[in-house]
């Protein structure tokens, strides 16, 4: 595993908002990596702390447009979101019962980081057909082809 996961076209889904996100996910392993570089373990914590609010807040979102485009595999993406977050909130859990900081960045970093990557090129990539047929039919599709064809 390298020190840093960055961020590649080859995770793009192709729906901007959500790219966008991802995006960000990939920023905070950047910070991560810069902390442990650092040795900041009081900032290491934050970073984790928020990357993994981040993380679950963007699977929310990302289910709110599954459940929008009536995508028919959204009850099983849902699982897979709940279970990435019990795992998260177990590394938070961690370092507030008192482990190394530092041990813990770097499993979140690294754990998280491949979830991530496994997530959006498997199981991200079965909603996208639907996310995006619904947001072309919606107000900017519509007005897209009106004024461009």
């Amino acid at each position: 595993m390298p020190n840093t996961l960055t961020w590649s076209d080859e995770y793009a889904t192709g729906i901007d908002i959500v790219d966008e996100q991802h995006k960000r996910l990939f920023a905070y392993f950047e910070e991560i990596q810069q902390c442990i570089n650092a040795n900041d373990e009081d900032r290491v914590e934050t970073i984790c702390r928020n990357l993994i609010e981040y993380a679950i807040t963007h699977n929310t979102f990302e289910e709110s447009l599954m459940e929008k485009a009536g995508y028919p595999m959204l009850e099983q993406h849902h699982k897979i979101h709940e279970a990435f977050k019990q795992r998260a909130y177990g590394y938070l859990k961690q370092i507030q019962e008192g482990a190394v900081k530092m041990k813990v960045a770097r499993t979140v970093r690294t754990d998280i980081g491949l979830w991530l990557i496994n997530h959006i090129k498997r199981e991200d990539q079965h909603y996208v057909p639907y996310v995006k047929a619904d947001l072309e039919q919606g107000f900017v599709g519509r007005m897209l082809k009106r004024f461009f064809g």
